[in-house]
């Protein structure tokens, strides 16, 4: 795919379109993927440049896996808009919201937790409780093939994992709720709610391809980038329009980004 910085010009003209937006992905794109979730690290230069483009964007939102609330704790950007789950949640102006008919699975989580706690004896596979959702990650099993697949049987045969939606991102399991709602439904509502004529989207995994089609919209012009690793989704680098190499290729992005804006994305008088 086009390495973003061999179209830069492409990017100038997107951020002529006013209001504009930058929206991007959290583990793998602005943090490095580390073995154990909890160990995982905003790069300081992403979180500076983000913050400097809080002042100058119409929108800088983070859209993640995790909760809104370890979002926003990670990134600890003041400004931004951090959605979380995926979509089910968002944090903004101080006020957490659900999207509705999501917050009873809190319980279901619990229970599903328990449940599988009980049942799943693989080593180096941990869990994480995400309130709405629960993840299963398996990224530290000495084999990790055969802990995926341990842990699809196990879920398969689960009467309370029924209630959940079953999806799959690097080196994790997840369950969701049941309800239509991804990072698609994120994207669209943001450039709905900000009325937003042009924008970015930065993701790294399977989740962000809903993220780069919803992008790509009639009435709104999107660039969807990509953030290869050596576990990059095929299907990620076939939707992106552009890619860069890693963290440290973000870091120089959203630097040159912040370099950029405060001249492309006034409006004309």
């Amino acid at each position: 795919m086009p390495y973003l910085f061999d179209h830069l010009d492409a990017v100038r003209q997107v951020l002529t379109l006013f209001p504009f937006g930058l929206m991007t992905d959290v583990d793998g794109t602005i943090s490095e993927i580390v073995s154990c979730p909890e160990e995982a690290r905003v790069s300081p230069v992403c979180r500076q440049q983000l913050a400097i483009l809080t002042k100058r964007l119409e929108l800088v939102a983070a859209i993640s896996g995790r909760p809104a609330l370890a979002a926003r704790e990670m990134i600890g950007v003041d400004g931004m808009v951090y959605i979380g789950n995926h979509g089910l949640e968002q944090w903004h102006d101080g006020v957490l919201q659900f999207v509705e008919g999501v917050k009873e699975y809190t319980t279901k989580v619990t229970a599903a937790l328990d449940e599988l706690m009980g049942s799943l004896n693989v080593e180096g596979i941990s869990f994480e409780n995400k309130g709405v959702a629960l993840s299963v990650h398996y990224r530290r099993s000495p084999d990790r093939k055969s802990a995926r697949n341990c842990i699809l049987e196990k879920i398969a045969a689960s009467f309370i994992a029924r209630d959940f939606s079953i999806q799959e991102g690097k080196m994790v399991v997840e369950l969701r709720p049941s309800v239509e709602v991804n990072k698609a439904t994120a994207v669209e509502a943001l450039v709905k709610r900000y009325n937003l004529r042009g924008g970015i989207y930065v993701g790294d995994d399977i989740s962000d391809v809903d993220a780069f089609r919803a992008i790509h919209q009639e009435i709104f012009k999107g660039l969807a980038v990509g953030v290869i690793s050596e576990e990059t989704p095929q299907q990620l680098e076939k939707e992106a329009d552009f890619t860069l190499n890693g963290v440290g290729d973000m870091e120089r992005f959203l630097t040159w980004l912040s370099g950029v804006a405060p001249s492309l994305t006034r409006p004309h008088p």
